[in-house]
């Protein structure tokens, strides 16, 4: 049982960088406005649609399932208002590939590091995360300094 507890965390880390990653952008964006953006959408989410943890539904999950786990009621709910505050500020919502390089992307690409530049998604546009678990924009191919 250990074995495939093991087995199963090491294929879910290495599969985090192996897939599309779903975010907002806007076309020649400066990297510092996009983070202003979505925490500003964030907190508007937050303050608007509470958190609802409603025993009900822990109990039924955890019947179900046999995993009790506190449920919020309300998680989609927000994340619609923050997809919608996006919206509204002119994002868009785009899956972007994982970079094939990320520690490529992560040196070279516009990230937290590297916040008043701008992004510019176009064809070898892709995305990684630092350590901290914050996206960063990269372009295959194209040179760091034509996006600034």
């Amino acid at each position: 049982m250990k074995t495939k507890l093991v087995i199963s965390a090491c294929a879910g880390i290495a599969l985090t960088g192996c897939v599309a990653q779903e975010t907002f952008v806007k076309n020649n964006m400066r990297y510092s406005d996009f983070e202003q953006d979505r925490a500003a959408c964030e907190t508007k989410a937050a303050q608007e649609v509470e958190v609802n943890r409603s025993p009900g539904a822990e109990i039924v999950v955890a019947v179900l399932t046999g995993y009790y786990e506190a449920q919020d009621a309300n998680a989609d709910a927000r994340k619609r208002n923050y997809e919608a505050c996006m919206i509204s500020k002119g994002y868009q919502r785009i899956e972007l590939p994982p970079c094939k390089n990320a520690t490529e992307a992560r040196d070279n690409g516009i990230g937290p590091l590297t916040a008043t530049k701008r992004v510019v998604i176009g064809p070898g546009s892709c995305a990684t995360n630092d350590q901290a678990g914050r996206i960063i924009f990269y372009r295959q191919g194209v040179a760091a300094d034509a996006e600034s």
